[in-house]
């Protein structure tokens, strides 16, 4: 089921709206130009990673096994949130299966990503993790997970474990739509709620669940309206413009550092390729249009829309552009070569780091 893509507001301006339907304007030359400048570049980056993964995982020759799921379109929520909290100082995150982009928001080496997908010993799980169980417990990304809705219930522990100890610190979790008609989605709401834990729960809503549009998975598609019947905040965010994600979310973070309670975010955004790499709605769909893909690469991107608002406000200039662009594509590839040069997990990793 096709969906239209809306037109952009203008470039130096964005508007917003939070859960009550109240907008906001955001004068561009107003903000942090050096900080944007920074969230453009780490887009850039993340884009031309997962771009090369693709292209890799194609290629079939760089190690690139299981399953594959990329972020390109989405870039804007990782970078804008996770460069809402302080990660240096003890804020958490978890994420999902869609889970690269994360890591390298939050400053993890681009070869121990990629060595990790790859599944070498210098990835950052020691290669024993692969695409969808990226972790960097020092910058406070507790992993991706594979389950559907499995690593919700887990940021609410993390969560309690903050309010516990009495920290000042906030822990976000990343879920898709798909995650919201499991069980476990709505036992931690209910918990978060009543428990007043500092958890921002953040829903990537792509309109897929893999391929089913939400209007054919959700009874009510207005997924941030379900969360009235746990009496919890919410907001609704477009999740393709970088000043409207990074702005709202940087003050309810803010917020509930004094006020800890756990806040929803539903962040209207797209996926450009398909659900994960098996998924062939590059030569042919059949939930989804080519046509309604590269409209949204037109009119939502969020690169293209903070490259034309920063440029507009005179805070990037061509050139500079170009060589986000370059050094982008150069680091990818960077990445890459580390992980080719790598070595594969000794066989006695096998049972290092486990249980039992």
């Amino acid at each position: 089921m096709a969906r239209a893509a809306t037109a952009a507001p203008p470039a130096s301006h964005a508007t917003a709206k939070n859960g009550s339907g109240k907008e906001a304007d955001l004068d561009i030359k107003k903000l942090d130009a050096k900080k944007y400048l920074r969230f453009y570049e780490q887009m850039v980056h993340i884009r031309e990673f997962e771009e090369l993964c693709d292209h890799a995982f194609r290629q079939g020759t760089h190690g690139i096994g299981g399953y594959l799921h990329l972020y390109s379109g989405e870039e804007a929520i990782a970078v804008g949130i996770i460069g809402a909290m302080d990660v240096e100082n003890g804020d958490a995150f978890i994420g999902h299966y869609r889970d690269h982009a994360y890591a390298l928001a939050a400053g993890s080496e681009p070869g121990e990503v990629m060595a990790e997908i790859c599944g070498k010993a210098t990835g950052c799980s020691k290669g024993k993790g692969g695409s969808m169980h990226i972790c960097d417990a020092k910058l406070g990304f507790y992993g991706g997970y594979g389950i559907v809705g499995g690593n919700v219930p887990i940021a609410l522990g993390l969560a309690w474990a903050i309010k516990y100890r009495g920290e000042n610190r906030v822990c976000a979790c990343f879920f898709g739509d798909g995650s919201m008609n499991q069980g476990g989605f709505h036992e931690t709401l209910n918990m978060a709620q009543l428990y007043k834990v500092p958890a921002l729960f953040v829903l990537e809503n792509n309109g897929y669940a893999m391929g089913t549009s939400i209007e054919r998975s959700h009874a009510n598609p207005n997924l941030a309206s379900r969360v009235e019947s746990y009496a919890m905040e919410y907001h609704v965010i477009n999740g393709q413009n970088i000043f409207e994600v990074h702005e709202q979310v940087a003050a309810i973070v803010e917020s509930m550092r004094t006020n800890p309670r756990p806040v929803f975010l539903e962040m209207k955004t797209y996926r450009y390729h398909g659900h994960g790499a098996a998924d062939t709605q590059v030569t042919q769909s059949t939930y989804r249009s080519r046509e309604e893909v590269e409209d949204w690469k037109t009119h939502r991107d969020p690169i293209r829309l903070a490259e034309q608002a920063l440029m507009e406000a005179e805070i990037l200039t061509e050139e500079e552009r170009e060589r986000i662009h370059t050094e982008a594509v150069e680091a990818a590839k960077a990445a890459l070569k580390f992980s080719d040069d790598s070595p594969d997990p000794s066989p006695d990793e096998l049972l290092t780091d486990v249980y039992v």
